[in-house]
């Protein structure tokens, strides 16, 4: 089910933000749409160990872990100037922080975060999230945030002068080439 197309944007974090199928600016359609796809995700993104050692996932607990991830990408779109922050979001998110930090153990050992969730925590997943978010946050990757011009995918812009304007070349960088050639020729056919 996930690829390495599921995994471009540079952190973990955003890769979760970006779990909607979007062919346009409508993030209109979550690819993890039960339980065991974020268990299939989180496998498939090397972020825990096998599933089986995660704590089950209930349904309501899924569903504050979709609400986290579309508080937070509006959080973090805001960020870009491009949008007002919600309200509502910004509570969502600073209580997800809060109370993951609350419940997290310190791992000063690790190369990468130093907060970790509780695998045997209720709140598991959604501390899982909120720390990667958490972690981005303090980065220097911040700066380079951006969101893709065709899409709403957000991603690290590592590209040469902070050029790169699409999530991925091979998707929406080619989809927006395809679209002005056809553009050109509809416009040289109208011409003659």
């Amino acid at each position: 089910m996930w690829s390495e197309a599921n995994f471009i944007a540079g952190h973990r974090i955003l890769d979760f933000l970006n779990t909607v199928s979007d062919r346009g600016k409508s993030r209109a359609a979550s690819t993890l749409r039960v339980p065991t796809d974020l268990a299939s995700w989180i496998e498939a993104s090397a972020l825990g160990t096998k599933t089986s050692a995660d704590p089950a996932l209930s349904q309501a607990s899924f569903g504050a872990v979709i609400a986290f991830r579309d508080a937070a990408y509006r959080v973090l779109l805001a960020t870009l100037g491009t949008t007002a922050v919600p309200s509502a979001d910004l509570q969502i998110v600073e209580h997800g922080l809060k109370s993951a930090l609350q419940r997290a153990s310190f791992d000063i050992a690790s190369s990468s975060t130093i907060w970790r969730a509780n695998q045997k925590s209720d709140h598991h997943h959604q501390d899982l999230f909120a720390l990667l978010l958490e972690d981005f946050l303090r980065s220097p990757d911040r700066e380079r945030l951006s969101q893709c011009e065709r899409c709403t995918w957000l991603f690290l812009n590592s590209g040469r002068g902070r050029g790169r304007r699409w999530c991925n070349m091979a998707t929406c960088g080619n989809r927006h080439k395809v679209e002005i050639h056809r553009s050109r020729n509809r416009h040289q056919s109208d011409a003659v």
